[in-house]
């Protein structure tokens, strides 16, 4: 069982930095697609693009990724990710 809880613990923590690396582009292409727009979708996206950044400001990675990618799909954008 400890080996179990251990091996988890280091996936967790080699899993983090992936995403920590990751929010700021997804963040960058949503920003980029929306830059301008005023409709409905694209000012949904820029609320949920700027909850994203919050939220890997906070250090809540995983969750700023899955922020991101709803932003994408309010905007109608295909994110490219690393």
């Amino acid at each position: 069982m400890r080996i179990l809880v251990v091996a988890l613990a280091v996936l967790a923590l080699a899993v983090t930095p992936v995403f920590a690396s990751q929010c700021p582009s997804l963040i960058k292409q949503v920003n980029d697609a929306v830059a301008g727009k005023t409709d409905a979708d694209s000012v949904k996206a820029k609320k949920l693009a700027d909850e994203a950044q919050a939220l890997h400001a906070s250090g809540k990675h995983a969750e700023s990724v899955a922020k991101a990618e709803e932003a994408a799909a309010a905007a109608h954008v295909t994110l490219k990710k690393k």
